[in-house]
């Protein structure tokens, strides 16, 4: 089953690539349980410092894996078949959101439902020219399972948003850029090299002040502006008092 999500490290730089390309990278329930074990490995890992999440063969990922939906339709129980697959992609959804790793989607090819979902769990995306993201689910009759309502909108507005959601039509990689969804665009075939040579760059900076940002920087919006001060202020004690910053100021004067 390890080889549903094979993983690879580059110095303080893991990547997780799923590994069902016949399929699309269709997410099941031994993908997902195998996506799960492998980011925890990560996460648990002291020496790494980014995690790259990207798919084999042509695309990123295409969402829920089909026969799940057919079984449905042929008349398995949706609560047995397809809310397993949904529990285990909800934790892999949050704990990408929360590590205390900085995260990266490398997309390319397709991004759809809860591959979409997956990329927006990330700190952080680039595209390759082509990419198409979609939520899709609402031509299935369901709604996005991995927080795609919660997202999207703090993302790039209600309004592209709520366009996406309703109607579940593809963006391009232009147009997600154009809105915000994605960071960076490279050339076909660049995703993985662009992802893993940014984490790089990221990972000679202080990852306990990165964990620190990203924990703030997801705090619920309707924070008010006092409230969020006070919390900053908070997390700067906690970065003085472990003399974070002079390791880095140390480094800055040699």
């Amino acid at each position: 089953m390890s080889d549903l999500v094979q993983v690879q490290r580059h110095g303080k730089v893991v990547d997780l690539m799923l590994n069902r390309p016949a399929q699309r990278n269709a997410l099941d329930l031994p993908t997902v349980e195998t996506l799960w074990a492998q980011l925890q490995a990560a996460v648990q890992d002291p020496e790494v410092h980014v995690m790259v999440l990207h798919g084999a063969g042509e695309g990123f990922c295409s969402g829920l894996d089909p026969a799940l939906l057919r079984a449905m339709a042929g008349g398995d129980d949706p609560m047995t078949t397809l809310l397993p697959v949904v529990e285990i992609t909800q934790r892999v959804i949050a704990l990408l959101a929360t590590a205390p790793k900085v995260t990266i989607g490398a997309c390319h090819g397709y991004v759809l439902g809860l591959g979409l979902d997956l990329s927006l769990a990330c700190d952080l995306r680039v595209a390759t020219a082509g990419t198409r993201f979609a939520t899709e689910c609402v031509h299935y009759g369901l709604l996005p399972e991995g927080g795609g309502t919660w997202a999207l909108p703090r993302l790039i507005g209600l309004g592209p948003a709520m366009a996406m959601l309703l109607s579940g039509d593809p963006v391009d990689a232009e147009g997600a850029y154009r809105l915000g969804l994605i960071h960076r665009r490279v050339a076909l075939g660049r995703h993985v090299h662009e992802a893993r040579r940014w984490g790089e760059e990221l990972a000679t900076s202080s990852l306990a002040a990165q964990v620190a940002i990203k924990r703030l920087a997801r705090v619920d919006p309707r924070l008010t502006l006092d409230a969020a001060l006070k919390e900053e202020k908070e997390a700067l004690r906690r970065l003085l008092l472990a003399g974070e910053p002079l390791r880095y100021l140390d480094r800055m004067s040699r």
